[in-house]
């Protein structure tokens, strides 16, 4: 049997600690590589953010921990999931996409960060944006939105 962890993340989802409760040390008020303030909990319900999964007994080593896009209790984004949102639809404003196919470009970023039956459709649009946007904005949409777009996601728009 195991628990989760706490974690601490920025706003900008930096993590801090992917055990905050089990190394209290470890804690920063405001994140070292960012300046911004961290939270240990949903800024929606106060459920506490799902760290590391410890077994007892049982020794990892090393961690692929990513700060989780939404709270798994009220199912809301984390402030870092929606400021990735946000800024990816600024980049690819700034590639003068706009009207219908902008606000379809929004919905569809909004459908990524989930698994769900809408994920394969968004994906062909997302990536048929992308081919209009021209490399460079395509490649810093990635970086942005990377960690927060569902698995299914990743692996059907970049094959990750």
């Amino acid at each position: 049997m195991g628990t989760y962890r706490v974690a601490q993340v920025c706003l900008n989802g930096h993590t801090i600690t992917r055990a905050v409760d089990r190394m209290p040390e470890l804690q920063e008020k405001f994140c070292s590589k960012c300046g911004e303030v961290t939270i240990m909990e949903c800024l929606s319900c106060v459920t506490p953010i799902r760290g590391e999964f410890e077994t007892e007994g049982v020794l990892i080593l090393g961690s692929g921990y990513t700060a989780p896009a939404f709270c798994y209790t009220c199912g809301k984004p984390f402030p870092w999931t929606q400021k990735r949102v946000k800024a990816a639809i600024e980049l690819v404003q700034a590639a003068d996409i706009e009207g219908q196919e902008l606000a379809q470009f929004e919905r569809d970023v909004q459908s990524l960060t989930k698994d769900s039956s809408e994920t394969t459709i968004a994906s062909i649009r997302f990536k048929k944006i992308m081919g209009k946007v021209g490399s460079s904005i395509a490649g810093g949409v990635k970086d942005i939105l990377v960690d927060v777009v569902s698995e299914a996601a990743k692996k059907a728009i970049w094959g990750i």
